[in-house]
């Protein structure tokens, strides 16, 4: 069924649910709904309600509730994809299939080889647009949350974040000792007893990859380095791979 996302939370027990903004847009205009019509309603935290659409028109949809459920979308742990900034559609593409993969969120980073650098107000309307592309790839995933896109930080920042997390992955294309397989037996036989949800952060660097001096900082400060094998992943494509391998280790497909 189509499925759209709620923007205020929802008491339940509830008999009906109204929709208005760019929800109802999809529904009215891009779906072409009528009354009558099944579709599922998500509250952002784990919730669907099924229900019936009563009315609807351009501006409100009343939605009769029949029952509520708990979204089965959601992956058994959260990760959060830091993501080197990239130039023209790739963020886009990486974004989409991101969330569809089960990131929970994504914090684009200035790189030293980042050769897009936004700040102020343009990182404001990226931001702004990346975050959409995650509620659409959301909505037609069956997600039951909205993963956040964050304004772009700096490449420190991000490195001290990542410290606080469960498991951190740091894919580096010069590292040839430990690949990701062994890394992530290892790490998870170890973590996974003591977190009952594990936050998980994954490091991705732009194009070019990162500088010696940034890898350097990442090691010293406590996280190995790891390889995806034998092939130079794009930075799109590296992300993505990630993130299927850890659904693959938790069961997740």
């Amino acid at each position: 069924m189509p499925r759209v996302f709620h923007e205020q939370p929802i008491s339940w027990p509830c008999d009906r649910i109204t929709i208005t903004g760019d929800d109802c847009h999809h529904l009215f205009h891009v779906l072409r709904m009528k009354p009558g019509d099944r579709l599922i309603v998500c509250d952002g935290q784990r919730s669907d309600y099924h229900g019936i659409i009563e009315s609807l028109n351009a501006n409100q949809a009343v939605i009769h509730v029949g029952k509520r459920v708990e979204n089965q979308a959601e992956p058994p742990y959260q990760a959060v994809l830091y993501q080197g900034l990239a130039r023209g559609d790739r963020m886009d593409i990486l974004i989409q299939k991101a969330v569809e993969l089960g990131v929970r969120r994504i914090v684009p980073v200035r790189c030293q080889r980042s050769v897009v650098r936004l700040t102020g107000r343009d990182a404001e309307r990226k931001t702004q647009r990346w975050q959409k592309i995650a509620l659409e790839a959301a909505r037609q995933c069956g997600r039951g949350v909205i993963p956040q896109v964050d304004e772009p930080v700096d490449f420190s920042e991000a490195v001290a974040a990542i410290q606080q997390a469960d498991l951190a992955v740091f894919p580096w294309e010069s590292e040839r000792r430990l690949g990701i397989r062994t890394y992530l037996e290892q790490q998870l036989s170890k973590q996974v007893k003591t977190a009952p949800v594990m936050q998980i952060s994954i490091l991705i660097g732009p194009e070019g990859g990162f500088a010696l001096e940034e890898a350097e900082l990442v090691v010293r400060r406590g996280i190995f380095p790891v390889s995806l094998g034998q092939r130079i992943l794009r930075t799109e494509t590296a992300g993505i791979v990630v993130l299927a391998m850890l659904a693959y280790q938790f069961n997740d497909f």
